[in-house]
């Protein structure tokens, strides 16, 4: 009789995960596969999806997309260019591959606006029409505990994040990728109540300024939107810190100190985490005082600081290692009681909000310096606050504080203004717009 050779375990255990890809029967990262999935209300032209350095052009009503690239390991699709006049979200975004996936879903939705109002204890959701006019959504608010001061969205669209005046809470919503509606979602909590926060250009860090603290508040942010802590949950700032900006390339973070006169300017560390440069801070005395809120150009050249008591608008270069060094003249002026301000996408103007004449300054940009423009201003409602561009650039939205009224203008060839309409926030006490 013949007797077969036994098999060895260690050979069968090999062939074993060799049929399986691997021991544990998941997925041989190494295996190549087709990337793609569904696409949902996409209206016009300019999406762009990637995945890792792997991009695919998505045309206006396309219904579904493939990149053209073979995918191996894990994958995580997300939005790299926004199309004109929408934002879109992509959802079941991440995954392992190994096989061929189509469960990617890309929502677009045309842009939407919001309010924080202090006095009203809301946030006011608006939906953007075709002329940049604003209509109030269902439900027009949402109801907030404490008084709202602050307001920003993320870059990807997917998150919005609250400060108070009366309270260390950061609010934290949801929007939707069909409606753009808020849903509340948590909160986090800062070192104190507050009138800026901004949100970096991943969307993966916040930073909070501490008015009562003299501080920066810094978090992570989940894929959920919940915040987290960094181990060095503050940094120190000047004296009332209030606007902070970080800049597009996401390399600085600098904070208006308004009693201090000073603006503080950071480096943002691979993990988000901020260090001080050397030296911490530079004066604004040179040209006025009351820093309140700045603004950064989207090349990452140039920073522009509201001076509320001098009726000056501050501008800045930014060096190769992130140092604010004034230009030359080192301000312009504005109307009375410069408060917010907003560089276009284009980064070819700059527009601010006077609180104190009802007007909106508005300026062209060479070289980082300002010029007015030949009609040098546009009259607003009353107590004009908060302003903010739709991201692509073709409107500003301002609101009136004393109003209760957002009003949206169009932006012409040259860039001046030209209001197509006043809006309800239906409360009272707009602050700051973001428009996503």
């Amino acid at each position: 009789m013949t007797t077969r050779p036994s098999i060895r375990p260690s050979i069968f255990a090999f062939a074993l995960c060799s049929l399986l890809a691997a021991c544990g029967g998941g997925s041989d990262s190494s295996t190549a596969y087709t990337l793609g999935g569904t696409v949902k209300g996409l209206t016009t032209n300019g999406l762009v999806l990637m995945n890792s350095n792997a991009t695919v052009a998505v045309a206006s009503g396309a219904s579904s997309f493939t990149f053209s690239d073979q995918m191996t390991g894990d994958y995580t699709v997300s939005v790299a260019t926004q199309p004109d006049g929408q934002t879109c979200v992509a959802t079941n975004a991440s995954g392992s591959g190994g096989s061929t996936v189509t469960s990617v879903v890309v929502n677009c939705r045309s842009y939407a606006a919001f309010t924080s109002n202090l006095t009203g204890m809301n946030l006011a959701q608006l939906s953007v029409g075709s002329t940049g006019a604003l209509v109030a959504q269902s439900p027009a608010t949402l109801a907030t505990s404490s008084s709202p001061s602050s307001l920003s969205t993320s870059a990807d669209g997917k998150f919005a994040y609250v400060g108070f005046l009366d309270s260390s809470a950061i609010g934290i919503y949801s929007i939707s990728g069909t409606t753009g509606a808020l849903t509340a979602v948590g909160s986090g909590a800062a070192q104190s109540a507050g009138y800026g926060l901004a949100i970096s250009p991943n969307s993966k860090y916040l930073y909070v300024s501490n008015y009562g603290n003299a501080s920066v508040s810094q978090f992570t942010i989940g894929s959920t939107g919940a915040l987290t802590a960094m181990s060095t949950a503050a940094v120190a700032a000047g004296v009332n810190p209030y606007g902070v900006a970080v800049s597009p390339d996401g390399l600085y973070v600098y904070v208006a100190n308004s009693s201090g006169n000073t603006i503080s300017q950071y480096a943002v560390g691979s993990s988000g985490a901020l260090t001080a440069l050397t030296p911490a801070s530079v004066s604004v005395t040179s040209s006025g005082t009351g820093p309140v809120n700045l603004a950064i150009d989207p090349s990452s050249k140039y920073v522009y600081v509201t001076l509320a008591n001098s009726a000056k608008l501050a501008q800045f270069s930014i060096g190769s290692g992130g140092l604010l060094t004034a230009l030359s003249p080192t301000s312009v002026s504005t109307g009375t009681t410069p408060h917010n301000l907003v560089v276009s996408p284009s980064g070819r103007y700059v527009y601010v909000t006077n609180a104190g004449d009802n007007t909106v300054s508005q300026y062209s940009t060479s070289s980082g310096k300002l010029t007015a423009l030949p009609t040098a201003t546009v009259a607003t409602g009353a107590n004009p606050r908060g302003i903010s561009t739709s991201p692509d650039g073709s409107y500003v939205y301002v609101t009136n504080y004393n109003d209760a009224t957002v009003t949206s203008y169009s932006v012409g060839s040259s860039g001046a203004l030209t209001s197509v309409g006043t809006a309800s926030t239906n409360g009272a006490g707009p602050t700051t717009v973001s428009a996503r």
